[in-house]
């Protein structure tokens, strides 16, 4: 799972059950003491780079949606550091694994 930080903001995808696929993409942000998580979806700012990096990735349902939004911005000039240590409890990474039954 990559995860990609831009200023104080962290950028993932809640991995599905479906290998590969995500349930949403979050940020992830330090608020005093306590991380924050918030659906890319809901994400609201007054930073414009800020917001054109959410409206690049907030739609992205696969791995490779997020990678290639990633590189899209980073070729307009945006830098996007890749982190291999996260800084906050892996538990924030976390989704639902479950499967919906369907009902007929």
């Amino acid at each position: 799972m990559s995860v990609y930080k831009f200023g104080n903001y962290y950028i993932a995808g809640i991995s599905h059950v479906v290998k590969g696929y995500f349930q949403d993409v979050i940020l992830i942000y330090k608020d005093g003491n306590d991380w924050k998580v918030i659906s890319a979806e809901k994400f609201r700012s007054n930073d414009p780079t800020l917001n054109k990096i959410v409206s690049q990735v907030k739609f992205a349902v696969h791995e490779d949606d997020l990678r290639n939004a990633i590189e899209e911005l980073r070729k307009s000039g945006i830098k996007l550091e890749e982190v291999n240590n996260i800084p906050f409890p892996r538990k924030l990474l976390e989704g639902k694994k479950k499967i919906q039954a369907e009902f007929d």
